[in-house]
């Protein structure tokens, strides 16, 4: 029990301290950008994490959907067990896994997913129809892959031979929470559909992606976790085939995708969920090996973000979670262009849509994307004005890309760069620079 509560604990602090000491990342910011203009639907994702993000804000938000993910596998695994014993090692061992943690800091769709997931899982193995029905429908309106969950039960009806009237009940009710997505895709030519098909399935890959897939996990779900699970799906309890099948196929629908497309490395996190739970009735020495090493990667990880001593060529971590504060100075362009009319600049544009997020959740100025670099997003959802004669535009970038043509040629005149350094303990982790564009071309 004092183990169970050390890692408890572990889970609990990096969860703060994160959460405090790092800048809003940007896909945070991305969805709470979304969360300014709320919606059914989006171009990446079904709208949950938007309303989380308008109801409490983002820290608040996935902080609150994480330590809620952890109670509830603690109950889930209760069931399973039917003893309070393995349910303390569960939520130990969910506490510590690394997507996990990250899920419970960064406001993601992951975060509501992972507490649907398994409060549909849970109430499927009681089978509570009604609540099984409204917590699968919740995680659909999270993400997408929550269909997964559906596949995993069907599985479990087809080796078992039964198929409970109550789960067309369940069926029902969750389609019913998901079909405002479907008629908000329906109306923006299924945009958000086509996109994650793109996105999950499309583009070019092979044994490096997959190798790229298999090393992610051992990073995301833990280097004893992630072989731990593969076991459970193998060897667990016979009566456990349904947490079994909550484990197996995630990993086993985005382990087939990683061989034609490079994916994220946290696309298969409700995975961990069940396997946690299966983990959690196996030997002390492997449930021993898989908290300690879990909790030894959630803290360096953490030391690392918090209080980096190391220094890397390419420091990823650091850059996405430090230095992007910086960019509040745009709210305030007078001080980069000291001729700028007040109120005249009414635009900053940038390449990518994660660099447009950050701009408007730090600076509170209208943002869109141009150029060769950004891919699809919200942004080609939402219409802006054009840009009138008396006013002015930004672009910032980061490294020194400069505005791309097709954004230069509405504008007679281009002034800059101006450069912006966003520092982190003495250690520049980005280098923002910006152009100033006046006087539209009629």
């Amino acid at each position: 029990m004092k183990a169970c509560l050390a890692l408890l604990a572990v889970g609990l602090g990096a969860r703060l301290g994160l959460a405090l000491g790092t800048d809003v990342y940007f896909d945070e910011a991305y969805y709470w950008q979304w969360a300014q203009h709320l919606a059914w639907g989006y171009f990446d994702h079904p709208p949950l994490v938007a309303w989380l993000i308008a109801a409490l804000g983002i820290r608040p938000a996935a902080l609150l959907c994480g330590v809620a993910t952890v109670a509830a596998v603690w109950g889930f695994a209760r069931d399973v067990y039917g003893a309070p014993e393995p349910a303390w090692r569960a939520a130990a061992l969910w506490s510590v896994v690394p997507v996990g943690v990250l899920s419970g800091v960064w406001a993601t769709p992951d975060s509501p997913l992972l507490l649907f997931w398994v409060l549909g899982l849970w109430a499927l193995w009681r089978e509570r129809w009604v609540l099984a029905g409204l917590a699968c429908g919740l995680a659909l309106l999270s993400k997408y892959p929550a269909v997964l969950l559906g596949l995993a039960f069907l599985a479990t009806a087809v080796r078992v031979r039964r198929l409970p009237a109550g789960a067309w009940l369940t069926a029902v009710l969750a389609l019913v929470c998901f079909l405002p997505v479907v008629l908000w895709n329906a109306n923006h030519e299924w945009v958000g559909f086509a996109f994650q098909l793109h996105h999950g399935l499309g583009g070019n890959g092979g044994w490096d992606t997959f190798g790229e897939f298999l090393a992610g996990q051992l990073a995301m779900g833990g280097p004893v976790l992630f072989p731990l699970a593969l076991v459970y799906v193998v060897r667990g309890p016979r009566e456990q085939f349904l947490p079994r099948m909550a484990t197996l196929v995630p990993l086993a629908f985005f382990g087939y995708a990683a061989t034609g497309t490079r994916g994220e490395a946290n696309w298969p996190a409700v995975a961990y969920l069940s396997a946690c739970v299966g983990v959690a009735g196996m030997r002390p020495g492997w449930q021993r090996a898989a908290g300690v090493t879990g909790a030894a990667l959630v803290v360096a990880v953490s030391s690392h973000l918090l209080f980096p001593v190391l220094e890397f060529e390419r420091d990823v971590p650091l850059s996405r979670t430090h230095g992007w504060s910086v960019l509040s100075e745009l709210a305030h362009p007078e001080r980069l262009f000291p001729d700028i009319r007040p109120g005249a600049v009414v635009r900053v544009y940038a390449p990518t849509y994660q660099l447009a997020s950050q701009v408007a959740r730090y600076a509170g100025v209208v943002t869109d994307t141009e150029g060769p670099a950004r891919r699809g997003s919200q942004y080609d959802v939402w219409t802006l004005p054009p840009v009138a004669s008396n006013q002015e535009a930004l672009w910032c970038s980061e490294d020194g890309v400069p505005p791309p043509e097709e954004l230069t040629a509405r504008f007679r005149d281009i002034e800059g760069p101006v450069e912006l350094r966003g520092d982190y303990r003495g250690r520049t982790v980005h280098s923002f620079t910006v152009w100033r564009l006046r006087s539209p071309t009629p």
